[in-house]
């Protein structure tokens, strides 16, 4: 073979090389993403919401036991405002009974003792047949008694209130001279009350606990709640609560009070957004029978969901992104920022041109969001990126590594960083406002804290980045009952 001919195909074979790199480089190439910008929204697949846990908001309905004990002292003075007359063999007598101040204190098993103190003044006769005559004698009688009840109320699944009493009396020492013989009255007088004064008194404490209307109040309570709690108008947030069933333990007592200790159990979330009307209005499922339990422990979680839109994300990043720079000396001016949801990860794709090398093109950045609970924000580290161009030079360069887009990834990965402490913040304010004492009616209460705020997934949808927050607190509802108002 000549040099010539060497030459030749030396010559070839470098243009044969040439073309086929040329070649290489010219074909129509698709990005990772497989997606041309400004970026349509991507199919995502959403993780659905944390299922709902349930809570239990606390009900203390308090009976003073002072109000029983005004109102059966009450009662029992206007019955033993008239002298009791009774015979008893050769004795007739009359005693009127005065009754001092109740004592009336509270057990902690629920149960009520009441130590009655009475008086009593009047007169005996006594008639006795003398040498074939028929002689009477009256003397006056004065004395003290003290009368001891105890009742044990029951509250019953059916919402009524039952109760079981037992009581004694004791008189103290009380006689009459009659005939110069001393006759004791103890047996007279404590048959006395204990036929026709314990019975009434009994009865009269039984009637005010047995028609304390607890269902009533707790019915009120039971429908309010299905009702929603705006807890900020603009924008809105409202809290929807679900209730499910009642629970309760026994009735029990602190010697001052006597309580009824219930707990709703119930599904409690957050609504950000427009509330529909259909949360006004719900059907009102009838109160349930209660169950009992040991014990209660009040507490609730609350299923906040904060979404961020891509359009909000684009909005506070793009004064910080879209903006000329200098990649590796070259003037480059960035543009049209778009954000959507890819499968689980954000994609942001960018415009950019660099009239000097002639090139422009999309450079498309693909990274996972992540909240951090410390600075409270949502922002995407390690974006991995893929080029569409339409210049043969910058691709050229991006394939043997030249690296043009280091930087700009840097700044996005800097600058895409979207807090959320002011949502968060309205949150808690707003919440903690509107239980630290919201009133319902006239005779309920409803008192909580919020403790704790903590996010319980992140996830994209078809619109922004979605974050579901848990909220524990407690939740303590206070219904004051009255025994003389029955069920009003």
């Amino acid at each position: 073979m000549t040099k010539q001919t060497k030459i030749i195909i030396g010559v070839i074979s470098i243009g044969i090389v040439l073309t086929c790199i040329a070649l290489f480089f010219l074909m129509p190439r698709r990005s990772d993403l497989t997606v041309q910008a400004p970026a349509p929204p991507r199919e995502v697949t959403p993780i659905p919401l944390p299922p709902p846990v349930r809570s239990l908001i606390a009900v203390k309905a308090n009976l003073p036991i002072h109000d029983v004990k005004t109102l059966a002292e009450s009662a029992l003075r206007d019955y033993l405002s008239r002298p009791i007359q009774r015979k008893d063999g050769s004795m007739d007598y009359a005693i009127k009974l005065d009754s001092t101040s109740l004592t009336m204190m509270g057990g902690r098993d629920g149960t009520l003792s009441v130590i009655a103190p009475f008086r009593f003044r009047g007169w005996a006769r006594v008639s006795k047949k003398i040498f074939g005559q028929v002689v009477q004698k009256r003397e006056d009688i004065e004395g003290a008694a003290t009368a001891s009840l105890t009742l044990t109320p029951t509250l019953n699944s059916d919402w009524r209130i039952t109760a079981k009493t037992t009581s004694d009396i004791f008189v103290q020492r009380a006689e009459i001279e009659i005939f110069g013989i001393t006759i004791s009255v103890r047996r007279i007088l404590t048959e006395l009350v204990r036929e026709a004064v314990l019975p009434k008194l009994e009865n009269l404490i039984v009637k005010y606990i047995t028609n304390i209307d607890v269902k009533t109040r707790v019915a009120g309570l039971w429908a309010r709640l299905h009702e929603p709690i705006i807890l900020n108008k603009e924008p809105p947030i409202a809290l929807i609560i679900e209730p499910l069933e009642i629970l309760a333990k026994q009735l029990s007592s602190d010697g001052q009070t006597l309580f009824f200790s219930l707990g709703v159990e119930t599904y409690i979330q957050v609504n950000m957004g427009n509330i529909s009307d259909d949360y006004f209005n719900r059907p009102i499922i009838d109160l349930p029978n209660i169950d009992f339990v040991d014990a209660l422990e009040s507490g609730y979680q609350i299923i906040a969901p904060i979404e961020i839109t891509y359009a909000a994300v684009e909005n506070f990043a793009k004064p910080h992104i879209e903006k000329p720079r200098k990649l590796k000396g070259i003037d480059t001016f960035v543009k049209n920022l778009t954000l959507y949801g890819s499968g689980t990860q954000l994609a942001a794709g960018i415009e950019f041109s660099m009239p000097t090398l002639g090139a422009e093109g999309q450079l498309y950045l693909l990274g996972t969001p992540v909240h951090d609970p410390v600075t409270m924000s949502v922002s995407v580290t390690e974006f991995d990126y893929a080029l569409t161009t339409r210049s043969l030079l910058l691709d050229i360069a991006q394939t043997v590594g030249e690296g043009f887009f280091p930087d700009l990834r840097a700044a996005v990965e800097e600058k895409l960083v979207f807090p959320l402490e002011d949502q968060l913040t309205t949150l808690h304010k707003k919440l903690t406002d509107v239980i630290a004492e919201h009133r319902i009616g006239s005779s309920i209460v409803l008192r909580g804290t919020v403790d704790t705020i903590t996010p319980e997934a992140l996830y994209l949808t078809q619109t922004g980045v979605h974050i579901p927050f848990r909220l524990r607190g407690d939740l303590i509802c206070e219904v004051s009952l009255n025994s003389s108002r029955g069920s009003h």
